[in-house]
């Protein structure tokens, strides 16, 4: 008889000892769910708060007569690429005295307004970590290109849309060609960017440059 009490309270044991054991994995469970939710709900605000702009980070414009309404982090996004950056000083908070802006917010520039367009791509394109961001505006007709150039200048933006390469000289030792003049002299050589190839500028034999 108490053999069998006995079994049968292990048995009862058992059970609870699982029970136990189930009731820990679900509550542990419970919480990975819970903060997964927190998690997810807190990435959500974020989403929206990043989405939503507040009435002191608006930015009016009047760029050559064409209305433009952005946020001050879009104007000083390329602050870092370009430190000359006209709109990035000025719209940095230092300057608010001095935009003197109209009676309907809005700051002028009598510049040209419909070029701003893709210069204001540019920037939110920066803003938004797009590599890129430049590609509108690289891909403007030549015709348009050499104004679009005077406005980057203008507002100190050219070198943030077209940063210089930097290239590099190395020596190096060439054979000559079956077009190139076996004992020329006085050559240079620059390696052009992206495993273009190399160009080899001058050369001279004595009679033929």
């Amino acid at each position: 008889v108490w053999k069998a009490e006995r079994e049968e309270l292990s048995r009862e044991r058992r059970k609870l000892k699982e029970l136990e054991t189930r009731l820990e994995l679900e509550a542990t469970e419970g919480r990975r769910a819970l903060a997964a939710d927190r998690a997810a709900l807190a990435a959500e605000i974020a989403g929206v708060e990043g989405m939503v702009t507040g009435p002191a980070d608006q930015v009016l414009l009047n760029v050559g007569g064409r209305h433009y309404t952005t946020t001050r982090g879009t104007l000083t996004a390329a602050r870092t690429l370009a430190p000359a950056s006209l709109l990035g000083a000025m719209f940095s908070g230092r300057h608010e005295g001095r935009q003197r802006p109209d009676g309907e917010g809005r700051v002028f520039f009598n510049r040209n307004g419909a070029l701003f367009e893709y210069i204001l791509g540019f920037l939110r394109g920066v803003s938004a970590g797009d590599a890129q961001a430049a590609f509108e505006i690289h891909a403007l007709p030549k015709t348009q290109m050499r104004v679009m150039r005077e406005e980057l200048k203008y507002y100190g933006l050219e070198s943030a849309v077209f940063p210089l390469v930097p290239v590099s000289l190395d020596v190096a030792t060439f054979s000559p060609g079956p077009k190139m003049l076996s004992n020329c002299r006085g050559l240079g050589a620059v390696v052009l960017p992206g495993n273009r190839g190399v160009l080899v500028v001058g050369g001279f034999n004595g009679r033929e440059r």
